[in-house]
């Protein structure tokens, strides 16, 4: 049984999504309790396979900040591209942009931020009940960019949970950019029909940085949502609406950006509409259909209030997803299909034509049992994305040619238990992505940006191999693992600098190119298990990239080795910690990039928790970058302007019941 259990331990790292958490569960109660109680550090060790990637409960406390990116910024092989403390953006492996999905409860996240570094991700931190960064096959399910990552969103709009009653009341504050959050929400559920409703607001004033204020960094957000639910035999049906309202800024005051920076407004709408099938003799076998419609509106306002730049983009996604728990040898099978529009308008000072395309995509997965401990997990997506430019006054007319790209990836996943709680796992996929519409067709400034895009409508798609192999070591009082990945890109989509200037507005030309490229790092972590006592955790993540066609030269915005490390103390209601971040220099930069020095930062926190009268609370204290060390991120945008954030000292509060 300690064999079976294990299979089903490494069965659930493999399909890691594929099998939703409550079948994986349920997988295991069928083993036997008396398994379970014989058995305990494997019970632990499949526990803790389920969780490896995510944060939620207590880790999402300890680690929630402004924003998602720097939420997730510890998880390992993550880093945050940013433009101020709004806009921030994650990174995984050196990946951004489009290569990185950003998803809300399984869905797209319906914003803009792939396209540009000063576009916030439109989606509220606070009310997440948990953040996912999904690897390997799993990627395939949402998105063709197996080389990158996916990041998730769980908040469960459409309450199919079924809970009687429960809610939360969060709290949060800081001083290193000074203001607050605080989010508020409810669920539930009577006679077979399931209400939630929650609401959250945002004020936060300029970053304060060692060197002294950046200005026009101010966050304004509200966001709110309701949902609900109606169980009616086999079928559970199920509508939410969210609304993300939110004004920044992004800071001025230099050589190619606006005296007193770009105000930046934008408000995002999503209507979603979902049903279930679960069939009555098997729970585990579900059907999936969703369907959400999407409305965004981006504004930026530079000067004396004048619209520099103007984004509306209308999304129609349709989804339908069959999952099957246990098809003969098979187990995890998930079968899908996509239908997707999209429509974007620009105007200001925009030079990219309204654009519509569409898309149309297939995908499956499936993991199979193997030989002595051997477990596979395949994935495939394959589709196609067509777009179709429209004439405009601003727009390049030689530059509107209608593309349609066919995408297929792959990904299959090998791992092999090699003694008890130790795995060794080998991936190996092909990436691809279509270009976005401003790789294709922008042709002018985008002054937030501080940058003369220039694109090409004679792109090819993205498109690349690549593998990574992974030992985890499970024990009774130490987890660990170490990964190292590589990808050769056959034909790499990035903007680089040219090294000319466009004079008429003093911003530095930036041109989209396909070229070879060669992607590759490692990443490591360590943790002990303790419930009390003494508790440690360490990671760290390097990656390098370079181009073919300059002698390898090294490609930008590449982030340097990082290690981040905790010692702490549990005890009874209360945990402390202290941690440290070390980052090397970056000295591997594209031609006309800037180098960026090396950093340590130290902080602690401190976590109390207790439950009275049928509700849980919990309060955490941050002390982030003690002393005040001048901290350069080398994928900001403003790293040469002033560091970022300061000594900093935030607390949350919360209360669930």
């Amino acid at each position: 049984m300690k064999t079976n259990l294990l299979r089903v331990a490494i069965g659930s790292l493999l399909c890691g999504g594929f099998l939703p958490f409550s079948f994986a569960q349920e997988f295991v109660q069928d083993l036997g309790s008396e398994t379970i109680e014989d058995d305990n550090p494997t019970q632990a060790l499949l526990e803790g396979l389920r969780e490896e990637d995510d944060l939620r409960d207590e880790k999402l406390e300890r680690e929630l900040s402004t924003t998602i990116a720097e939420t997730i910024r510890n998880e390992p092989d993550v880093a945050i591209r940013s433009m101020g403390p709004a806009a921030a953006r994650p990174v995984i492996k050196g990946l951004s942009g489009s290569h990185v999905e950003v998803t809300e409860d399984g869905s797209f996240s319906g914003d803009m931020s792939a396209t540009s570094p000063d576009h916030a991700v439109a989606s509220e931190v606070l009310t997440a009940h948990r953040l996912r960064v999904l690897r390997g096959p799993r990627i395939l399910l949402y998105s063709y960019s197996a080389a990158g990552g996916v990041v998730q969103v769980e908040r469960g709009d459409i309450p199919f949970n079924d809970s009687l009653f429960n809610g939360f009341v969060t709290w949060y504050a800081e001083n290193g950019q000074p203001g607050y959050a605080t989010a508020a929400g409810m669920s539930a559920s009577a006679m077979g029909v399931s209400v939630k409703g929650e609401i959250s607001g945002r004020h936060m004033g300029d970053l304060h940085t060692p060197t002294g204020k950046l200005k026009n960094t101010q966050i304004d957000n509200g966001s709110g949502a309701v949902g609900a639910a109606y169980k009616l035999g086999q079928f559970r049906l199920g509508a939410s609406f969210r609304w993300f309202d939110s004004d920044y800024g992004i800071p001025g005051g230099f050589i190619g950006g606006h005296p007193n920076g770009v105000d930046i407004s934008l408000w995002k709408r999503d209507l979603t509409l979902r049903g279930l099938y679960l069939p009555t003799k098997a729970k585990q076998d579900t059907l999936d259909v969703t369907m959400r419609i999407n409305r965004y509106h981006h504004t930026e306002f530079e000067g004396a209030g004048a619209v520099g730049a103007e984004f509306a983009v209308n999304q129609e996604n349709l989804r339908l997803e069959k999952v099957m728990a246990n098809p003969g040898p098979l187990f995890g099978v998930r079968l899908g299909a996509e239908l997707d529009s999209r429509s974007v308008k620009m105007g200001g000072y925009v030079f990219t034509p309204p654009t519509r395309s569409y898309a149309a995509t297939a995908f499956a997965a499936a993991s199979l049992g193997g030989w002595r401990g051997l477990e596979m997990t395949f994935s495939g997506r394959f589709g196609g994305a067509f777009f179709r430019p429209h004439e405009s006054v601003v727009a390049d007319k030689d530059a509107l040619e209608d593309r349609d790209f066919a995408l297929w990836a792959l990904d299959a996943e090998f791992s092999q238990r090699v003694g008890l709680g130790k795995f060794l796992t080998f991936d190996i996929f092909r990436t691809t992505r279509a270009p976005t519409i401003e790789e294709l067709y922008n042709q002018g400034p985008h002054l937030a940006a501080y940058t003369y895009e220039k694109g090409d409508s004679k792109l090819d798609a993205e498109s690349g191999y690549g593998a990574e192999l992974e030992y985890r070591s499970y024990g009774e009082f130490v987890s660990w693992r170490v990964a190292a990945h590589g990808t050769w890109f056959t034909n790499h989509l990035a903007p680089r600098a040219t090294g000319d200037t466009n004079w008429s507005q003093l911003l530095p030309i930036y041109r989209v190119r396909g070229d070879e490229a060669l992607l590759y790092g490692a990443s490591a972590s360590a943790q002990t298990v303790a419930e009390q006592g003494l508790r440690a955790a360490t990671s760290a993540s390097y990656v390098r990239g370079v181009f073919r066609d300059t002698d390898w030269g090294d490609m930008p915005q590449i982030p340097p080795f990082k290690i981040h490390g905790e010692l702490g103390y549990i005890w009874q209601h209360l945990q402390t910690s202290v941690y440290s971040d070390f980052a090397l220099a970056q000295r591997f930069v594209d031609k006309y990039e800037e180098e960026t020095p090396s950093y340590i930062i130290f902080g602690f926190i401190i976590e109390i928790r207790w439950k009275l009268a049928l509700a849980h609370y919990s309060l955490v204290f941050r002390a982030d970058n003690l002393l005040d060390a001048d901290v350069r991120n080398h994928l900001s945008r403003l790293k040469s302007i002033m560091p970022e954030k300061g000594r900093n000292f935030s607390i949350l509060a919360n209360m669930k019941f």
